[in-house]
């Protein structure tokens, strides 16, 4: 599910009227919304059938049951993921997400949360979970995700009553703006698993410093992909029995 967004939701956005009048927002809206309505069509529904199968046949892990293999519009239901999107104009940042992955800005060295993990103990989260009729168990929706808002998950996504932003799991973003300014330094854009570790502080106090190694600034080949090296091997669990829920 995720190779699929990566490969629809940018055209989305791209094609989106609401994109080509400016208004970033709406536009980011509509094509987090319009993965739900590709993935309900016959094309979704094949496409993301072929992912699976390449990944399969690739000796990756199945991402799916075998009984779910040969029926794309049953397997389709079963497949989700978070999306969490910087949109970055030449004077202000739009970041839209749904789901518990975690934007995070730098300004002048002080972290500011660009989104917020959609959990569903959240006040909000569990109100629209209830009138879905759903509910909440052990923080899981139906005792099962431990999520409230994602890309994809057409199982949650049912009740013809209710609106797309009104569905159990919902893949409507919340959309935060950001002007850039002078003290504008960096984004950080993960998912659950490092802000299980770290706090969004951690985490900039950490990107600083990597970025200002003296390795960084002298070695002009130096990738920024090194600190996102370095920041998995600071927090990687210490060995498969650790869960790695450890804040630095």
């Amino acid at each position: 599910m995720a190779l699929f967004t990566k490969k629809n939701l940018p055209a989305l956005i791209k094609d989106s009227p609401a994109f080509k009048a400016k208004n970033y927002r709406q536009a980011l809206i509509d094509s987090f919304l319009g993965i739900d309505k590709k993935l309900e069509t016959v094309e979704g529904k094949k496409e993301v059938a072929s992912i699976n199968a390449k990944m399969n046949s690739g000796g990756k892990t199945p991402t799916t049951s075998p009984a779910l293999e040969s029926d794309p519009e049953e397997m389709v239901n079963f497949v989700g993921c978070t999306a969490c999107v910087a949109l970055i104009t030449k004077t202000e940042i739009y970041v839209a997400n749904a789901g518990d992955s975690r934007c995070v800005l730098s300004k002048n060295g002080i972290a500011i949360n660009m989104s917020e993990d959609h959990k569903p103990d959240l006040e909000n989260e569990k109100k629209r979970i209830i009138k879905a009729e759903g509910y909440v168990e052990d923080n899981r929706v139906n005792g099962v995700l431990n999520l409230s808002r994602s890309l994809g998950d057409l199982e949650y996504k049912q009740s013809k009553k209710l609106k797309q932003e009104e569905q159990m799991i919902t893949a409507y973003p919340d959309v935060k703006v950001e002007k850039i300014s002078n003290e504008t330094d960096f984004l950080i854009v993960a998912c659950d698993g490092v802000w299980d570790c770290m706090t969004s502080q951690n985490a900039v106090d950490f990107v600083k410093e990597q970025i200002l190694k003296s390795s960084y600034k002298q070695d002009k080949s130096y990738k920024l992909s090194k600190i996102i090296e370095a920041m998995l091997d600071k927090i990687v669990a210490p060995s498969v029995e650790a869960n790695g829920n450890r804040l630095i």
